[in-house]
Formats: structure tokens, sequence, C-alpha cells
């Protein structure tokens, strides 16, 4: 019996589960349907991963392989299915990421937590690079949602774009009055950080450790 108090640790080992919650299926099969979902927009995916994870997911017992297929001069492909306790995991798995906040480490946060070590005008330059990659990527995913919602695809279907695009546009209006506060001057500027701040971010438990 599997220990069910162990976790999917990875956004990829909870895509192969949910897939296989629809149908059994082969690992190439699980990569091309990831990417013709988009989901490698949200998903690191290699096939080396990929492979590594599905074998990971099957000495835990949460799925199995129940057949090959040959298909001409292709090597064997192994199909793979969802085991009951494999579902278990995946219906508390999901519950826990929508149910709680986790604390996550995004590196742009590591950038503006250390910031104030480059010149004002530098970080101000760099913040309006930001913006700008930032309109292009949400460019993109209005596009990809665009496209989607015409061909017949639900909100349901298309929620995590949805969310997306919201995180693109609400970060990209905040980088961009970050960068006229500081360019304005708004925003107080000293390199380095005063000592007695290190004791308030503590005290008030925005330590990032």
């Amino acid at each position: 019996m599997p220990d069910l108090d162990v976790e999917v640790s990875s956004p990829l080992a909870l895509s192969v589960l949910t897939l296989l919650d629809e149908r059994p299926m082969h690992p190439y099969e699980m990569a091309s349907t990831m990417r013709a979902r988009h989901q490698d927009e949200f998903i690191r995916l290699n096939f080396g991963t990929l492979y590594h994870t599905v074998d990971l997911l099957e000495r835990k017992g949460w799925i199995v392989s129940v057949e090959r297929e040959k298909e001409g001069r292709r090597p064997e492909r192994t199909i793979y299915e969802l085991t009951d306790s494999g579902r278990q995991v995946l219906t508390r798995t999901l519950g826990e990421l929508l149910r709680k906040p986790m604390r996550e480490y995004p590196q742009f946060v590591a950038g503006l937590l250390f910031m104030h070590h480059l010149g004002s005008h530098e970080a101000a330059d760099h913040l309006n690079e930001r913006a700008s990659l930032l309109d292009a990527h949400l460019a993109k995913f209005e596009h990809v949602l665009a496209e989607l919602r015409s061909q017949g695809l639900t909100r349901l279907a298309l929620i995590e774009i949805e969310h997306k695009i919201a995180m693109l546009d609400a970060e990209r209006k905040w980088v961009r009055k970050l960068e006229r506060e500081i360019e304005d001057g708004t925003l107080e500027w000293k390199a380095g950080i005063e000592p007695g701040h290190e004791t308030l971010r503590r005290s008030h438990g925005t330590s990032t450790h």
C-alpha cells in the first residue's frame, strides 16, 4: 500500500496523474497532450524529466503499466493508467493546492529584495525592460486565450490561462508604477539597508527565511 502522506511534489507529476485520470496513455502521448493544451507554459517539460516522473509515480504505486503499444518500426511504448491510490493522492493534492497558500520563492522577488544595491536609474531601466517583456507575454497569452475560445473551449478548460493573464497584467501595472516612483523620487533610495530595518522586518514576520 503506497504512503498517501506523501503528496505530489511537482506540477509535472500532478499533470501526469490528471492525464491518466482521463484515460490510459503512454509518456509520448502525455507530452503531446500537455503541449497541445499549452501546459508547457506552466510546467517544465522535457522527456528526461517526464520519464523520471512516470517511473517515480509507478514505484509509489500511483500509476501502473497496463500494456505495451507497438506502431510500425517505432520502439514499444508502455501505456500507464491511474490506480485507486493514485486518484486519492490526486484529489487530495488538488484540494491542498486550491485551499492553502504556499510559500514560494520566485526569482523576481529576489531581485526586489536586493534592488537597493543598484543605482536608482539603473534599477528603473531594468524595471522598464521587464514591463516591456511583460507586455509581450501578456499579448501572447491573450492571443492564445482568444484562439482557444474560438475553437469552442469552455472557460473552465482555460482557467489557468485566464489566471496567468490576470497575474501578468497585475505585475505589469505594479512594475510600471514602481518604475515611475523610482524615477520621480517618490520611492526613497539608499544603497544598503539600515541596521534597524532588519530588526523591524523580522518583528513583523517579513523574513524570507
